[in-house]
């Protein structure tokens, strides 16, 4: 069964006050470490979808500062996460069986808690994290879910989608996907 990993690394960051995604953190960029958990798990199906910063973490990618993924921009990154997962499904869902959506600033995600993920995955089923109460990404969706994600809209993101009645969901619980990185004082954590 085939999976993707599309990294949602499009938004301005405007709490971080620059470009959060190529901030170093054990000295490499922040989405690198959100790549190299992906690769662990997906080799050379990897995807990133820029918006903001496209054209820096395209200078990244050519100075091989970002490497082991393919970038993607969403066009419509402003008009908030839903707009920029449903580009960034558009652009692979006749390949793929499953589509897995991780965040960039997720920093304490493994590539463990990743297979987790894609060990529990059926090809028709969601699979997702579970963390303080709620669930979230990374999660996994099934082909039958793709119309919907490329129909999303707004700021939302997929978690609607993680609630489906008409679909069976598995909750893996995963606190590690609670920790992000939105302010710099967040980043700083990771460097004591």
């Amino acid at each position: 069964m085939k999976i993707a990993v599309l990294i949602m690394a499009a938004g301005q960051a405007s709490r971080f006050g620059r470009c959060k995604q190529l901030a170093e953190i054990a000295g490499q960029p922040l989405v690198q470490h959100a790549i190299n958990s992906a690769y662990a798990v997906c080799p050379d199906d990897v995807f990133v979808v820029s918006g903001a910063w496209h054209q820096v973490l395209s200078e990244a990618m050519e100075a091989r500062r970002l490497h082991s993924v393919q970038l993607f921009y969403a066009r419509h990154w402003a008009a908030g996460l839903g707009h920029s997962i449903a580009e960034g499904v558009c652009q692979i869902a006749d390949q793929y069986e499953g589509i897995l959506i991780l965040l960039a600033d997720q920093v304490a995600v493994s590539s463990d808690d990743l297979q987790h993920l894609v060990d529990r995955f059926t090809g028709h089923n969601i699979v997702c994290a579970g963390y303080q109460g709620k669930r979230g990404v990374p999660a996994i969706f099934n082909k039958a879910c793709f119309p919907k994600l490329m129909a999303l809209t707004g700021d939302r993101g997929a978690q609607k989608l993680l609630y489906a009645k008409d679909q069976a969901v598995v909750v893996c619980p995963m606190e590690s996907a609670a920790i992000d990185i939105d302010k710099e004082e967040d980043r700083e954590i990771f460097l004591l």
